[in-house]
């Protein structure tokens, strides 16, 4: 039942009510803050009157907060996003995710961060993601910030409103009827065949640790992080396969730490060719010898790529290291997603099935798989139409 508490003046006049319904708890277990507003009491009325107004205003208010039809009038977006983010973290959100929702919430707090939950309205979510596009933004680069950030922002947006819809701070979340700017589909970048003769062959005047992590990133498609967590207790020498089943990764807070894959289905066993499990051998050996010359035992830590010392490597040093080799030997642009894509558009163009691949990717969905390369795929049709011209219809 709704509270209701006498305001007066210094005189003792009656001239208003605080009224308070209560909310229960949260998700987190804490005390909900209450709905609150003032029925204001006219002077012309006797406070009987006044109480019996009061009590019927309160019990419409009471019943509109229970149905989500009163929104709570005091929570600030900064406010209330901070606890939605907290949520994410308790329930298990990957903390590169929590991360970067803190790192958005730096360009959204000025602008609307201010505005209480249920003032928010569609015109200041548009006005933010206008401002978003502005030079200057991209730390990176000084320049724009791109379409694919600007609906990140969004999505956060619309996450925290979605949870105030739920709790009923807000009786509809605005984000839905914002307007974004068009995301333009990029091509993914891959290697020509001929771009991949170039890389191999550069690769055997690196060291064999180099020539080894290159060689994985390309024949499995596996991410960079992935591979960096690969350990020698997932490599199956029997059944030619390894297990991803493990991420490094690294946060200004942490870091460099490790993780379970990107989601559930990332986690899958890898068939390798037999050339490749020959190579991981022979590999295993020299990180064997390496580590005896360092006085380094050979199972501190079981990671198949690591530093000097056995720890995990940071992710970013593949990154670097790319691109001094690419450089070195006059090559295309290099960096470890783009033999991800690589893997992938030879599979298509060998008419390996969308599913298949979608499995070796770790993709939660064969749908994801399937719009990341849609143009290989119509490639990979063309290519097809070839193939049954050449048999079918010409001539001998």
């Amino acid at each position: 039942m709704a509270n209701l508490q006498e305001r007066r003046n210094k005189d003792g006049k009656l001239i208003s009510y605080s009224i308070r319904v209560h909310r229960g708890r949260g998700a987190d277990g804490k005390q909900l803050k209450p709905y609150t507003t003032t029925f204001d009491v006219l002077p012309t009325w006797k406070e009987e009157t006044a109480r019996k107004k009061a009590e019927a205003f309160a019990s419409v208010f009471e019943k509109e907060c229970k149905e989500g039809i009163k929104a709570d009038n005091r929570q600030r977006f900064d406010g209330y996003c901070d606890y939605v983010i907290g949520l994410k973290e308790q329930r298990g959100a990957k903390h590169s995710t929590i991360v970067r929702y803190k790192e958005l919430t730096s360009r959204i707090y000025p602008v609307i961060g201010h505005i209480k939950l249920c003032d928010l309205r569609v015109d200041h979510l548009n006005d933010l993601y206008t401002s978003l596009s502005a030079d200057g933004l991209n730390k990176k680069t000084g320049g724009k910030l791109s379409t694919k950030t600007i609906v990140e922002h969004h999505r956060l947006i619309s996450t925290v409103l979605e949870q105030a819809f739920k709790e009923r701070l807000v009786v509809f979340n605005v984000a839905r009827q914002a307007e974004l700017p068009r995301v333009e589909k990029k091509e993914v970048n891959y290697f020509q065949s001929s771009q991949i003769e170039a890389i191999r062959n550069a690769l055997e005047n690196e060291p064999q640790k180099w020539r080894m992590l290159v060689h994985l990133l390309l024949i499995t498609g596996a991410r960079r992080g992935e591979i960096l967590g690969l350990k020698w207790d997932k490599v199956d020498f029997e059944k030619n396969r390894i297990y991803i089943c493990n991420n490094v990764l690294y946060s200004a807070d942490k870091g460099i730490y490790e993780d379970t894959p990107k989601t559930e289905k990332s986690k899958r066993f890898v068939t390798l060719p037999k050339e490749t499990m020959q190579e991981l051998k022979e590999y295993k050996k020299h990180q064997a010898n390496e580590f005896f010359k360092n006085g380094i035992p050979i199972n501190l830590t079981g990671f198949v790529f690591a530093q000097i010392d056995g720890t995990a490597m940071h992710p970013d040093s593949v990154t670097d290291y790319l691109k001094k080799f690419s450089r070195k030997y006059n090559l295309p642009h290099i960096n470890a997603h783009a033999f991800r894509h690589t893997m992938a558009s030879m599979l298509y163009f060998n008419g390996v099935d969308s599913v298949s691949i979608s499995k070796r990717l770790g993709h939660a969905q064969v749908s994801t798989t399937a719009n990341i390369y849609a143009h290989i795929m119509e490639e990979a049709d063309q290519r097809n139409a070839d193939i049954l011209s050449d048999i079918f219809l010409k001539k001998a």
